[in-house]
C-alpha cells in the first residue's frame, strides 16, 4: 500500500525501515556475505507498530568467483602496416571469432591482403578473409564487430552473414548506415535486433534483416555499445545504449530501447567526456564505462563511480552473472568476483597492449585489441585468452 510504513528483518534483526513508494518495491540488501543462507521477513506497520506480517523467506547469495586465471597470448600480423581486433564472440570453448583489420605482408601486387577474421577450434587459430560482395565482385576490409545467436548464426560487421556453412551479404541497415558506419548490435531474436552506430544512429529490425526502421535518438553522438537483458521479474527485455564522442567535452548519452522507441535516460554521475561500453547480468545493475566504471540500480537515478579500481580508461565490459564481471581498456584486465575488482593484469605475459573488446562464456575470457610501441602506436593485433583454474 503506497506511503504505508514498512520494516525488513533479516535474521531477526532489523536492515531497513521506510515508507512504501508505490505497490511495488525493490529492496537490495548489499551488506550480505558471500554463499551464505538468510532469512528476510517483512512487516507492515501502523502507527509505529505491526499489524501484518510477510511468511519467511530464505535467501542464499551467491559465492565469489576465482580471480586466477591462466592466460595465453596470440599476435597476429603487424609485418604490413598496423592490425588491430575489435570485437570477440565465444560460441563455446572450440569455436570463438574475433574481427577485425589485420593486413599481411605477401607478393601481390599491394605487397599484403587484409584478412578480417579469426576462430579459434581449441586448439589454433584459422585466419580468414570475409568478402562482401559489390556487383559480383568480392571487397575485403576490416570489420567492426559481430554478434553471435548461434553457432550457424553470426552477423558481421561489413553487412554479412554467416549460416554455418558460407558467408553471404545481408542486409544490416545499409539504408540506415550507408556512409555512417555501425559500431555494435544485440538482438534476442531474429525477430527482434538493434545496431547502433555513429552521428547518433540507430536501426531496428523485426524482420531477420530484410527491413530496417531508423529510430529517432533525440543525440548527434556516436554509439559505441548496446546490451541487453530479460527483466528478471517481468520477463522484458530491458536494452540500453551508450553514446559520446570520445574524448571530448560534447557530454554522453543513455538511451533505453523497446522496438522503434528510444527514450532518452538521465546520465546524473556519468563523466560528460566518454562512454563506450555498457552491460548488465539481469537488469538490477547496470555497468557503464570509458573515462571510469559506473554502476547504477535504477536507471532513473544517478549513476555511482566505482572507485576502487585502476584510473585508466576502459574500453569495453562483460561478464556472466553479478559475481563474475570483466572490465578491459588501456593494458589493463579487471575482474570483480562477488566482493570485489581485482586487476589481472600481474597474471599476464604480454607486451604493451589495447584491448578494445571481450567476451566471457563460462570459465573462458577472450579480449581483443593491438599491441603497441612507444605509446598508441599499433603493431599486431592481439588476443589474449584466459581460462579460469
Amino acid at each position: 500500500i503506497s506511503n504505508s510504513e514498512f520494516k525488513i528483518t533479516r535474521d531477526g534483526d532489523t536492515v531497513l525501515t521506510g515508507t512504501l513508494a508505490g505497490t511495488d518495491t525493490v529492496v537490495i540488501d548489499t551488506t550480505t556475505q558471500p554463499e551464505r543462507t538468510y532469512t528476510y521477513k517483512a512487516f507492515y506497520l501502523s502507527n509505529g507498530q505491526v499489524s501484518d506480517t510477510s511468511q519467511p523467506l530464505q535467501v542464499t547469495t551467491l559465492d565469489t568467483t576465482s580471480n586466477n586465471f591462466t592466460w595465453q597470448t596470440y599476435t597476429f600480423g603487424g609485418n604490413a602496416g598496423s592490425a588491430v581486433l575489435n570485437d570477440v564472440a565465444i560460441i563455446n570453448d572450440t569455436d570463438i571469432w574475433a574481427v577485425g583489420d589485420i593486413p599481411l605482408k605477401d607478393s601481390s601486387a599491394n605487397g599484403y591482403t587484409v584478412y578480417n577474421l579469426v576462430e579459434w577450434n581449441g586448439r589454433n587459430w584459422a585466419i580468414q578473409k570475409v568478402p562482401y560482395y559489390y556487383q559480383g565482385t568480392a571487397l575485403y576490409s576490416g570489420i567492426n564487430w559481430l554478434f553471435a545467436f548461434s553457432e550457424n548464426d553470426i552477423w558481421l560487421g561489413n553487412s554479412v552473414r554467416w549460416d554455418g556453412h558460407s558467408f553471404n551479404n545481408a542486409d544490416i541497415g545499409l539504408s540506415i548506415f550507408l556512409h555512417i558506419g555501425t559500431r555494435k548490435m544485440w538482438g534476442y531474436s531474429e525477430s527482434a535486433i538493434w545496431v547502433v552506430g555513429y552521428q547518433g544512429t540507430i536501426g531496428y529490425s523485426s524482420s531477420a534483416g530484410t527491413s530496417w526502421t531508423q529510430l529517432s535518438t533525440g543525440t548527434t553522438l556516436d554509439f559505441d555499445d548496446v546490451w541487453g537483458v530479460s527483466d528478471s521479474l517481468t520477463g522484458q527485455p530491458e536494452i540500453v545504449a551508450v553514446a559520446s564522442d570520445e574524448f571530448t567535452d560534447n557530454g554522453v548519452a543513455v538511451i533505453q530501447l523497446s522496438g522503434t522507441q528510444a527514450t532518452m535516460l538521465q546520465t546524473a554521475g556519468l563523466p560528460t567526456t566518454s562512454i563506450v561500453g555498457v552491460w548488465s547480468a539481469n537488469g538490477k545493475e547496470w555497468f557503464v564505462c570509458g573515462d571510469g566504471l559506473y554502476m547504477t540500480r535504477d536507471l532513473n537515478q544517478p549513476w555511482q563511480q566505482i572507485s576502487n579500481v585502476p584510473s585508466i580508461f576502459l574500453e569495453a565490459i562483460r561478464g556472466t552473472g553479478p559475481n563474475d564481471i570483466f572490465a578491459v581498456g588501456n593494458g589493463a584486465v579487471l575482474h570483480f568476483n562477488g566482493s570485489r575488482w581485482l586487476d589481472l593484469r600481474s597474471q599476464i605475459s604480454a607486451p604493451s597492449l589495447l584491448l578494445y573488446a571481450l567476451a566471457v562464456k563460462g570459465n573462458t575470457i577472450a579480449a581483443v585489441g593491438t599491441s603497441t610501441a612507444g605509446g598508441y602506436v599499433a603493431g599486431s593485433a592481439i588476443i589474449l585468452l584466459g581460462k579460469r583454474n
